[in-house]
């Protein structure tokens, strides 16, 4: 098991709206959580989704946005944290200006993509 693992050693999943590097996982080493990051293209808006079970933290790297809860905006900038509790609809949209990036945290950890409306039997 490797204790550092640095985001250009994982390629990128693209998934609705983002594409997203989990990197820490249960395949890496964890147990319970998973991380990574997300990156969002400039101006648009990914699709909403729900996480049933899992709690998720997201921290914005560089960008700036709205993130939505439950279709309600909230502005996001470098250094905003977001707490998006289970069960709660939610989605980021990015800025006209440059790509969003977060970091995220999930606990526990989910599969990656699975919360997506298009793939809801893993939530």
């Amino acid at each position: 098991m490797s204790y550092v693992i640095h985001e250009s050693e994982v390629e990128a999943l693209d998934l609705p709206g983002r594409a997203h590097k989990m990197i820490v996982k249960p395949e890496t080493g964890s147990q319970r959580m998973c991380a990574g990051v997300a990156t969002f293209p400039r101006a648009k808006r990914a699709p909403g989704h729900v996480h049933e079970k899992a709690e998720e933290v997201l921290y914005v790297l560089s960008g700036s946005g709205r993130m939505y809860f439950d279709g309600q905006p909230e502005a996001i900038r470098p250094g905003s944290f977001m707490l998006v509790s289970p069960g709660v609809e939610h989605s980021l949209e990015a800025g006209p200006g440059a790509d969003l990036k977060v970091f995220y945290v999930f606990s526990p950890p989910v599969k990656q993509g699975s919360y997506d409306k298009s793939d809801q039997q893993n939530k």
